[in-house]
């Protein structure tokens, strides 16, 4: 008759380990998880998500200043091409629309980027993550048996798709007023100014 010293099972989800914990108890048999090592871990994760969460928020704040800034500086530059769009009869709705459209695009681009980066960021955690995880959920110590091989950044399909749209509404919110402005420039006053 054969014999087994121990048995691993997988479950299919974080949140059934204790209740499949339970009925292997119920039914006579020692049973140990990595729970009790990765509640620890989940809380700090929650709280790791808060602080990028921050982070990201300042970085939006940053982002809207730099457009703006970036958008009062073209605007100030091309003062002439502004004021011999309005002789020419642009519509002052265009002048703006084009101002908007530079600023979302801006927008986009730091978007594209800041998602590009992410991909990059949580590949590398996927890759070379294993031996730093490995070690705090086991809180450095050997726990008997193999690690086993896990993904710990997983980005969502909707994330990087409301990353770039809230980076667009950024770039146009922060390009608004430089817009706005460019469309109050007196076309004679902007014919006379020398860049």
């Amino acid at each position: 008759m054969d014999e087994y010293q121990q048995i691993k099972l997988n479950v299919d989800n974080i949140d059934n380990v204790e209740e499949v914990q339970d009925k292997i108890k119920e039914l006579g048999f020692q049973s140990e998880s990595l729970l009790q090592y990765l509640k620890p871990t989940i809380e700090a994760s929650k709280t790791l998500q808060l602080i990028f969460f921050f982070l990201g928020a300042v970085s939006m704040f940053v982002s809207a200043i730099s457009i703006a800034n970036t958008m009062v500086m073209s605007i100030y530059e091309r003062t002439k091409e502004i004021g011999i769009m309005k002789v020419l009869g642009c519509v002052i709705k265009d002048i703006r629309l084009l101002f908007l459209f530079e600023a979302g695009m801006i927008g986009f681009i730091g978007g594209t980027v800041g998602v590009g980066f992410s991909y990059a960021a949580s590949y590398l955690i996927n890759k070379y993550g294993q031996p730093l995880f490995g070690a705090l959920v086991s809180g450095g110590r050997p726990m008997g048996g193999e690690v086993a091989e896990a993904t710990y950044s997983i980005i969502p399909f909707y994330l990087p798709l409301l990353g770039l749209g809230i980076s667009i509404i950024v770039g146009l919110l922060s390009g608004y007023f430089p817009a706005r402005r460019a469309t109050k420039i007196s076309a004679i006053e902007a014919m006379r100014t020398e860049n």
